[in-house]
């Protein structure tokens, strides 16, 4: 598999144990006859395809009936009929060769027949006629094409008495298959199909995340409720300091570890381009293994333009504005939001001079490409490190490698003012960070003042903790967890320089009684006096800030 997942990748290959134990789950739920499908959602570059690349390599090291299919459709999805033959061939590849080697083979209509005679796959031919009979012609009729394909799998199977896992890369690419004539419903022959197969996971995956979020949730849509979520995030602090030790060979000590965290924000793409430009500073350039050249480091990767940052973030920026309507105002929008955060439509409105309702569309296109975010109708960068390349390059500011300490001064300063967070605190990641300390739960004894309880408190063990999305959109939690009991806890997450309210506690306590669930709020800065009575009717549990920090500290003893 060395060819499809190269050794360097899986040395560097960190964390994600969550994530690998929900996808095991997903196999034994295959194993038992009942498969449940599933959808990753993350940002792009954020470890997706590395994700499910290590679960395929140790799926093929602990299962020899179950295999694994991976399809990249950013590269398969530009025309229904080279979709149809790479579907084919890359089932036909992954079943005989177990990314052992090249799939090229597989690829062509005119070579795929030998391929599958030298890989001793002849008993496939038959199963595969009726596609490329199909492609062999002038026209094909999409319709027969499409479901030719779709059934394949399904035969394999059959025939092989094997299991398959098909993923999905980049899912959301298979829109641009909908376009052509006959093939505009190929969402609904996919459904289809998959209903009535057995034997047959399905794992998709997309970057495109309000996209993909709208293809599976919107029940005017034909994938709607047939695949649960697995959210694919960024790396917590722990996670951060293990991929930062290996870049850069254990040189870096606990409080650089730290910082690399906060300026990356725990991002794996980020964390690694920012330590081997760190390492090269050290190593070629001669400076200090200190915080000043980490922080250096990252400025040159974010600001200089041949810096692997620089690069992705201006990829991101243009990508997405150019998907989206009105590429001038959105780039005002960006600018305002770069600049100070957690506006209100009426206040972006203000400073564009716009009607609210113009606002209003310029907030939903950027959210619709998923370069900014709304929590409590106020908008943020969704990627802090975006939102500071944003802020300088609108400057002009540009740094080279040979950049001073000096001359780097005021852009530390600035620096310092967005990324730098007290150790102790939880910044920006707080929703992801409580998640986190959730699955560390298990058992563990504690003060339930911690919670707002009477007495001693037993914390839950969790099998699973996630965001939570329900299916018409309608409400949307921070996390959302549960007992091998089927005990669920749904949390709400306020990290504002304001009490919680009463009319906040009054909307989680109406959530729990909808969702059968105990219910945890958690605010920085305390609540007032009549949310605290009327969590304690409710039975809710709260934290604040210092509670927090506190059971993090309990928890790591």
């Amino acid at each position: 598999m060395v060819t499809f997942y190269p050794l360097d990748q899986q040395k560097l290959f960190t964390n994600r144990d969550y994530e690998l134990a929900q996808l095991n789950h997903l196999v034994q739920t295959l194993e038992t006859g009942l498969a449940e499908h599933a959808a990753l959602f993350g940002l792009r570059r954020i470890g997706k395809t590395l994700l499910l690349k290590e679960f395929m390599r140790r799926l093929l090291q602990r299962n020899a009936s179950i295999l694994p299919v991976y399809m990249d459709l950013s590269t398969l999805a530009s025309s229904p009929e080279n979709f149809a033959l790479g579907y084919a061939g890359l089932v036909c590849h992954w079943i005989l060769n177990r990314g052992a080697s090249d799939a090229g083979p597989f690829l062509s209509a005119t070579t795929l027949p030998g391929a599958l005679m030298r890989g001793d796959g002849s008993w496939m031919y038959p199963f595969l006629e009726p596609v490329l009979r199909e492609l062999e012609k002038a026209r094909p009729d999409r319709q027969v094409l499409l479901r030719s394909v779709f059934h394949f799998p399904q035969q394999v199977v059959q025939a092989s008495q094997n299991k398959l896992v098909l993923i999905f890369d980049e899912f959301q690419e298979i829109r641009t298959l909908t376009r052509f004539p006959d093939s505009h419903n190929i969402l609904a022959l996919f459904r289809s199909e998959m209903q009535s197969q057995s034997g047959i996971l399905y794992i998709l995956a997309g970057s495109a995340v309000s996209v993909l979020t709208s293809m599976l949730s919107d029940p005017d849509k034909p994938l709607f409720a047939q695949f649960s979520r697995l959210p694919v995030e960024s790396f917590h602090r722990e996670a951060t300091g293990l991929l930062s030790e290996k870049l850069t060979a254990g040189q870096a000590s606990a409080d650089l570890l730290s910082l690399i965290h906060n300026l990356t924000n725990g991002h794996p793409f980020y964390i690694t381009a920012l330590c081997r430009r760190l390492m090269n500073l050290v190593e070629t350039v001669g400076r200090p293994m200190e915080k000043e050249t980490v922080k250096q480091a990252f400025l040159i990767e974010t600001l200089a333009p041949y810096g692997r940052i620089y690069d992705f973030c201006r990829y991101i920026y243009d990508l997405s504005l150019q998907k989206a309507t009105g590429y001038g105002a959105l780039k005002a929008v960006l600018q305002i939001l770069s600049t100070e955060e957690d506006l209100t439509t009426t206040q972006v409105a203000r400073q564009l001079k716009v009607t609210p309702a113009s606002a209003s569309d310029y907030l939903r296109w950027l959210r619709e490409v998923d370069l900014i975010a709304e929590r409590e109708h106020r908008y943020y960068f969704r990627d802090p490190v975006l939102r500071f390349w944003v802020a300088n390059t609108i400057r002009g500011i540009e740094l080279d490698l040979t950049a001073e300490p000096l001359d780097l001064a005021s852009l530390m300063t600035r620096l310092d003012a967005q990324f730098q967070r007290a150790s102790e605190e939880l910044g920006v990641a707080q929703e992801s960070a409580v998640r986190e300390l959730m699955r560390r739960f298990g058992g563990q004894k504690i003060d339930g003042t911690l919670f707002n309880f009477p007495g001693i408190f037993i914390l839950p063990n969790f099998v699973r903790v996630e965001p939570f999305i329900s299916q018409d959109g309608r409400v949307q939690l921070d996390a959302l967890g549960e007992t091998p009991q089927g005990i669920k806890w749904i949390v709400e997450v306020k990290w504002r320089n304001k009490r919680v309210g009463k009319k906040e506690v009054e909307r989680l306590s109406n959530l729990t009684r909808e969702l059968d669930a105990q219910g945890w709020l958690i605010s920085r800065s305390g609540f007032t006096e009549d949310a605290l009575e009327h969590a304690v009717k409710s039975h809710l549990f709260l934290s604040d800030r210092n509670g927090i920090q506190e059971l993090r500290q309990l928890i790591e003893l």
